[in-house]
């Protein structure tokens, strides 16, 4: 008789951390940025028509990239979360692993 035990493990991989990282910056950056433009137009001597709508394709942006931000801080949170399940997982069947094969060694035919 044999017991055999597969186990699997998901390890993260730092590079996609990284890239959410450095994506979410990079994000953050262009929102300063539009920001700032949005502080100008607002400042500038342009009349009140050609003001509100570079206004409003300046907020349109705004809220496009700070979905953008949710969306990779969710993503990224979400990864963390599954990883956390599932390595314990991952450590119990390897731990059971090792039971098995140790109890393994102590079968005595009883036949013989």
């Amino acid at each position: 008789m044999s017991i055999s035990l597969s186990s699997t493990t998901s390890t993260p991989t730092s590079s996609t951390a990284t890239s959410s990282s450095s994506e979410v910056s990079s994000l953050k950056s262009q929102l300063t940025s539009l920001n700032s433009q949005l502080n100008q137009v607002n400042a500038s001597k342009d009349d009140e028509k050609t003001k509100a709508a570079k206004i409003q394709v300046i907020q349109a942006k705004i809220q496009m990239i700070q979905s953008q931000i949710q969306e990779k801080q969710t993503a990224k949170t979400d990864h963390s979360k599954s990883n956390q399940v599932e390595s314990p997982k991952g450590n119990d069947s390897s731990s059971n692993a090792r039971k098995t094969n140790s109890t393994n060694n102590n079968i005595i035919d009883i036949y013989a």
